[in-house]
């Protein structure tokens, strides 16, 4: 058992417990490792063996079976995540690589104002890996992704749950508008299933998708009557009026566009995620079920 230790930047949210008394009470029983960055936190093992198990959950719930995700890593190209106009659409939230030029040498030149922006950026979701490897091509037929991946956003705030530093675990699929609709209709109902099973009670409400560019605040009503979004919210904390554990997502075509996914019979490729918080599922398990694993759900 790790000693208490307070968490840095603190800040109270909501009714009934804040961040801060939150944040130790989970270092306090062994689940979270501070630093001292605000949002960004280790795991300690027992963490870790829940994750583990929420893992082996949605691979369980994949219709055509799988072996488990294909891992990427938590930088990516500047150029894909350009293309895909998260950069116009959520600057503020983007974390980015800075190094000192090749040509530094000796110590010169070693000012932190010195440093210049990288090919890399911090992946902001697991999906932005997927999208370019069909860039620039024809889709022959619907093409799935099973993928994991650390993401970062630039959050400006300690709220449990909300860490900069996270892991994302996706299920995408890349075709037809139909078949686009269809993975997301299934992947809400699987959602739906998997929670049940965990012991999780959610509420399922409509949101805007991040995904359509540097228009998206316009297009906002427009997404949810359409229903484009739709957000998996628990508490995952007492007093936690609900924070989003998982996304079902439709993009329409707008990344085969950007992204030149064609069909074969003429048009952009439409696209479909199914995306979850591992570690907010955690923390959700946690508020429900308590601090010992042996209380929990074998679906855990």
């Amino acid at each position: 058992m790790h000693a208490r230790v307070s968490a840095p930047g603190r800040a109270a949210v909501g009714e009934g417990e804040g961040a801060g008394s939150a944040l130790d009470r989970l270092v306090r029983t062994d689940w979270l490792l501070p630093t001292a960055a605000a949002g960004v936190f280790g795991f300690t093992a027992k963490f870790e063996s829940a994750l583990a198990g929420v893992q082996s959950a949605l691979t369980r719930i994949h219709p055509t079976g799988t072996d488990g995700p294909s891992w990427h890593a938590p930088v990516v190209p500047r150029g894909p995540i350009e293309r895909a106009q998260y950069t116009d659409s959520f600057p503020h939230l983007l974390g980015t690589v800075h190094a000192l030029p090749p040509s530094t040498g000796d110590g010169a030149g070693t000012r932190e104002d010195s440093r210049v922006p990288t090919d890399t950026v911090l992946a902001p979701a697991v999906c932005y890996s997927v999208y370019p490897s069909l860039a620039d091509t024809t889709s022959a037929g619907p093409r799935c992704f099973d993928v994991a991946g650390t993401c970062y956003r630039h959050e400006a705030t300690s709220e449990v749950g909300r860490f900069r530093s996270f892991r994302m675990r996706e299920f995408v699929t890349v075709g037809t508008e139909e078949t686009a609709l269809a993975w997301r209709e299934e992947w809400t109902e699987r959602c739906r299933t998997l929670f049940a099973g965990l012991g999780i009670a959610v509420r399922v409400q409509e949101a805007s998708d991040p995904f359509f560019g540097p228009g998206a605040d316009f297009m906002r009503s427009s997404q949810i009557e359409q229903s484009l979004k739709y957000e998996f919210v628990a508490p995952v904390r007492r007093g936690d009026a609900g924070t989003a554990i998982a996304s079902v997502n439709l993009h329409k075509d707008h990344l085969g566009e950007r992204f030149a996914i064609g069909l074969p019979d003429g048009g952009w490729a439409h696209s479909s995620c199914a995306a979850f918080g591992l570690e907010r599922i955690v923390l959700a398990l946690v508020h429900v079920h308590g601090d010992d694993l042996a209380d929990w759900p074998a679906a855990a």
